[in-house]
């Protein structure tokens, strides 16, 4: 059982959230229960299992920097709970699972996540050495997912939805990097060195930019979706908040008011797009 839970924890179950953004462009469409749910389901799950191997390889790469690292050291690879053939093992069974779940969502979808394992690799061999760089790598991802959504349900992809997903991802990224650095110090990371001095800056641009577009993306749809704005403002603010104190977003998501403003704004939007 406790190897079991090591594989879990090794696939870091917790961050398949971040897979929910293929919902994004179906949910906002206005008419998501008449899709194919079952493709966005599978896509969904593909994804998942896809960034659980790159999770997997990442730790396996950085498994000596992260036994220095106060919560990364508890992680089953860094901590030595799981070997390297282990570890290869599961890599290769997510993403032999991952694709073939794609492929049965979409060719197109199968395609979608044969670049975001590209980018992955990408990201984990040496693009995470390059300050800046790594962040919009990380902030890439996102956008595939949520364009795989799309493309499972036939859902035309506009310019503000693309626009506004990527530059919320950048700043997520950004403040991923301001937490680590409040955690654990700018010695875990080369690039956080580069970051300690901007980053606040990355983090107010990215993140305005990212409401501007949202405001004009409401507004130009109009009705009461407009009223979503202000939850979204304030649960960025809160997000920032929590990245400050050292927190990332799945442990800002556990936060009550946050829980809270999150629900406001999916009940917001919901009414303003199926009521």
């Amino acid at each position: 059982m406790a190897k079991l839970l090591d594989y879990v924890k090794a696939m870091r179950v917790t961050n398949w959230y971040k897979s929910l953004i293929v919902l994004a462009g179906p949910f906002f469409s206005g008419r998501i229960l008449e899709l194919d749910l079952v493709s966005l389901l599978l896509t969904f799950v593909a994804f998942s299992l896809v960034a659980s191997g790159g999770y997997v390889m990442n730790d396996l790469k950085d498994r000596e920097k992260d036994r220095y690292h106060p919560k990364k050291k508890r992680r089953p690879i860094a901590s030595g709970r799981m070997n390297m053939k282990e570890a290869k093992m599961l890599w290769g069974v997510l993403l032999v699972a991952g694709f073939g779940l794609a492929w049965m969502a979409s060719p197109k979808v199968f395609l979608i996540v044969g670049a975001y394992l590209l980018l992955n690799l990408a990201y984990t061999t040496y693009l995470k050495q390059l300050a800046v760089v790594d962040a919009f790598v990380i902030a890439l991802g996102y956008p595939l997912r949520a364009f795989a959504g799309c493309y499972a349900t036939g859902i035309q992809i506009t310019s503000w939805f693309y626009l506004s997903i990527f530059s919320l991802a950048v700043y997520l990224a950004f403040c991923k990097r301001l937490a680590e650095i409040k955690t654990s110090g700018v010695k875990h990371k080369a690039t956080l060195a580069q970051y300690e001095k901007m980053i606040e800056m990355a983090i107010g641009l990215s993140g305005s930019v990212s409401l501007a577009l949202y405001a004009i993306y409401t507004a130009n749809r109009g009705g009461m979706i407009v009223w979503s704005f202000p939850p979204a403002m304030l649960g960025l603010l809160l997000h920032l908040r929590e990245s400050v104190n050292g927190n990332e977003v799945h442990e800002t998501l556990r936060k009550p008011e946050m829980a809270v403003v999150f629900l406001l704004f999916t009940v917001v939007v919901l009414v303003s797009l199926y009521a």
